[in-house]
């Protein structure tokens, strides 16, 4: 669990808030959806690896990042109750993500990419976090680059690149050896079906697909997990199809799941899809998403946070980012509550929901049942 004494280091009223919160959030995480599979069980040192999923809106250090240490709190304690997250939208300064780390405790690491360089790059990171009393880094590490087009072992045509390149890191867990690749797929122009969109996913697809069937591959257990931006994962859906048509498969329970982003239209951006030769990734049918804002940052707590959105300066301040909009022109009251539900809090958290699942890693008794007969 995350360091809890440095909460003392808040002022009072916060961090009596922020307790209450903490415990809330503990509450609902382990008790609090009414399916019983997507409740998030306790970890455990042998049997299970709990994986996740979270873009975590411009995650970045430095100047750049907005959000309060009661944020970073409320964050820490979702990914304490995970094994291994990978983190999407991770800014080019690391404090944000250090300072996270540091919450969590000296068991956890981390594994970063470089910083994505042009416009569509948005100048972001990937990374994964992970709890080395039960994840340990396997040695292999890389950035994807899709091999160029070739005939007759002649290079024919260099292919597209991902805009944003993705991350490939070997992770052991007990008897589980895993290739685990992170992406943020590039968004595109057509919000359905973008064939950019559609293009990267089938190309990273297919490259995983033949690289877990290479001689020698470092391990045959590939799954692949980000933020996709995928509008929907019906048949007519190429990008989610894309999945499927190179044999990598979706659990059930996050099959079923409303949605994986903040607000009233239900997307399903982000994504763990899982790839076996060996037939010994197994899925225990527990996974899910957690919508944090029906517990923190609620919309009957707008006016606890007047002073934090207003950055301190008076209500007739140009300054101050709740009364005034980017333009300087003022907000009604309808519309401060809207940049509170829609802008703000998202900035403190993020316009994503974590996803996870549960996974089996202990298969020493099948291990022995082979080697018995």
């Amino acid at each position: 669990m995350p360091l809890f004494y440095e909460l003392d280091e808040l002022e009072p009223d916060r961090r009596t808030r922020v307790a209450a919160n903490l415990l809330a959030l503990r509450e609902a995480l382990t008790q609090g959806n009414d399916d019983p599979d997507q409740r998030i069980p306790p970890k455990n040192t042998d049997d299970t690896l709990l994986l996740a999923t979270w873009n975590l809106q411009a995650f970045d250090g430095g100047d750049a990042d907005n959000r309060t240490d009661e944020s970073y709190w409320y964050i820490a304690e979702i990914m304490s109750h995970f094994d291994l997250i990978a983190v999407q939208e991770v800014g080019a300064d690391l404090g944000g993500l250090e300072k996270l780390e540091d919450m969590l405790g000296p068991t956890w690491d981390h594994i970063v990419t470089d910083v994505t360089k042009g416009t569509a790059g948005n100048g972001e990171r990937l990374a994964f976090l992970f709890d080395t009393r039960k994840v340990l880094f396997g040695g292999l590490a890389g950035e994807i680059v899709v091999p160029p087009v070739e005939e007759n072992r002649r290079t024919i045509a260099p292919s597209n690149q991902l805009v944003r390149t993705p991350q490939l890191v070997g992770f052991t867990s007990g008897w589980f050896k895993f290739m685990l690749t992170t992406v943020h797929i590039i968004w595109g122009e057509d919000e359905e079906n973008s064939p950019l969109r559609v293009e990267e996913i089938r190309t990273l697809a297919q490259f995983l697909k033949e690289r877990t069937e290479e001689e020698g591959v470092w391990s045959q257990n590939s799954i692949l997990l980000g933020d996709f931006n995928i509008f929907s994962r019906e048949p007519h859906n190429d990008a989610y199809q894309a999945f499927a048509d190179n044999g990598f498969l979706i659990p059930d329970k996050l099959q079923t799941v409303p949605h994986s982003n903040v607000g009233s239209e239900h997307r399903f951006y982000d994504q763990i899809a899982m790839r076996t030769v060996e037939s010994n990734l197994m899925p225990t049918g527990k996974a899910g998403v957690f919508d944090y804002f029906e517990v923190v940052y609620r919309d009957e707590d707008f006016g606890t946070y007047i002073p934090d959105m207003s950055g301190g300066y008076p209500p007739d301040d140009r300054r101050n980012g709740l009364t005034f909009n980017t333009k300087g022109n003022p907000r009604s009251d309808r519309a401060q509550k809207t940049y509170y539900r829609t802008s703000w809090r998202r900035r403190q958290m993020s316009d994503h929901l974590p996803m996870w699942v549960e996974l089996k890693i202990d298969h020493g008794l099948d291990y022995l049942n082979k080697r018995s007969l």
